[in-house]
């Protein structure tokens, strides 16, 4: 019995690993020869290797390498412990500026395989393989030179462009005998048809080399304000303007704002009752048009636009101005005489007012003009209002003696830049 066990524990470890090629669907067992085979020079090929313990008890893993000139291995950490079926999965890459066969020899503890790759006689292509970023529907060309950089005569093989934005333009050079040192250049475009990367290949003969790209949107024009304005002053509706430099060409969305720089007035606005309006352009767009209105006070409308990347802006200055009287009332009764005055302010400074009643031939009465400083109300109703400029003005008169002799009433309401005469209110 103990001798048995001695046999046992004495097994080495070429009884317990095997070597195994993976490909993309399952692991193959070495063979004893495994080929990289045929190669350009400075072409790499890899291969995928596994090896796995077949054993029912551990196995250590102490060496591994590959020893021969283009060959390289990427292997995990040594030395490892591999537990039964448990796999250590490496790789060994082959790759070789020189023309010539080559071979290595592939060794762990107790497994080795011989490697070989041939590498060939190949032309050379040089140029730029990434096109770069190209507008959609229109097109960049790149140059490549194809040249035997060999001391042998070479026959230019099958050339091929591959990838729906990429094409070969003019003639090829397959077939074509190469002496040493000669060249040629062929061209390739790029056409993409839709925003984003593509790729595509250029295979000369075996060899394929990748080829990208970036389609572009054509990019947006610069945007610039003007106004219409038919009266540049409050209480107004215009449109601002936003113009293009040149057609748009592809669909896209812009914005607008407004900045009102003077007291609070929130009746400057947009038609959508808003300080910011977005809109889109289409291709062909030359321009585009948004409403908006002046509000109640003097000040300054600032506008800005954007359209991608660019914008521009652009400021209206609305003036103080006297009063502007929008509707007036008069109601007459046995005792008193009322009046009503609606109309705005764009100054907020209305102070003197001024009264004087007509008999029906159009006659002053009585003591005439009659004058009031409400400038200290109006200061107050303006601070609080929250309705810019706007304002509706009651005054009462009482009225001793007979009050239907009182025909009609002028009222003069002025401000910082100047006074203004309402139309004749008749009772």
């Amino acid at each position: 019995m103990k001798a048995l066990l001695l046999l046992l524990c004495s097994l080495p470890a070429w009884a317990q690993l095997q070597l195994y090629v993976v490909d993309d669907v399952s692991e193959h067992p070495a063979p004893a020869l495994y080929d990289f085979g045929s190669l350009y020079a400075g072409q790499t090929s890899t291969a995928r290797f596994r090896l796995r313990n077949i054993s029912a008890g551990s196995a250590a893993v102490t060496t591994l390498n590959v020893a021969g000139s283009g060959f390289a291995l990427a292997a995990p950490a040594l030395p490892a412990t591999l537990a039964p079926q448990a796999a250590l999965d490496f790789t060994v890459s082959f790759r070789s500026a020189d023309i010539g066969t080559y071979s290595a020899a592939l060794r762990s503890d107790g497994v080795s395989i011989l490697l070989t790759a041939t590498v060939g006689p190949s032309l050379t292509v040089t140029g730029v393989f990434d096109f770069g970023s190209v507008v959609r529907g229109s097109s960049a060309e790149q140059r490549f030179t194809i040249s035997n950089q060999t001391p042998q005569v070479m026959i230019v093989p099958a050339i091929a462009v591959q990838g729906s934005d990429f094409s070969l333009a003019g003639q090829a050079l397959s077939g074509q005998a190469f002496q040493p040192q000669q060249s040629g250049v062929i061209t390739i475009t790029f056409s993409p048809q839709a925003t984003g990367p593509s790729q595509g290949t250029l295979a000369v003969g075996g060899r394929v080399y990748p080829l990208t790209g970036l389609g572009a949107d054509p990019p947006l024009p610069k945007p610039f304000l003007t106004v219409d304005l038919k009266r540049v002053a409050s209480a107004q509706q215009g449109s601002v303007i936003v113009r293009f430099d040149s057609a748009v060409k592809t669909a896209a969305t812009g914005g607008v704002t407004l900045d009102f720089r003077g007291p609070y007035d929130p009746t400057v606005l947009f038609a959508n009752g808003q300080r910011n309006a977005a809109y889109s352009v289409a291709p062909g767009d030359t321009q585009v048009s948004i409403p908006f209105q002046t509000g109640t006070t003097a000040g300054t409308i600032v506008f800005s636009a954007w359209l991608g990347s660019a914008n521009d802006q652009l400021s209206v200055a609305i003036p103080a101005a006297p009063v502007d009287v929008e509707q007036t009332q008069g109601v007459r009764s046995a005792s008193s005489v009322d009046i009503a005055v609606t109309g705005f302010d764009n100054t907020r400074t209305l102070g003197t007012l001024s009264f004087t009643f007509y008999d029906s031939g159009g006659t002053a009465l009585a003591p005439g003009a009659i004058r009031a400083d409400a400038a200290g109300q109006f200061q107050t109703y303006f601070s609080a209002s929250g309705a810019g400029g706007a304002f509706l003005l009651h005054a009462q008169f009482p009225v001793t003696g007979d009050a239907s002799r009182i025909a009609a009433c002028d009222v003069t309401l002025s401000n910082s830049a100047g006074s203004t005469k309402a139309p004749r209110i008749a009772f």
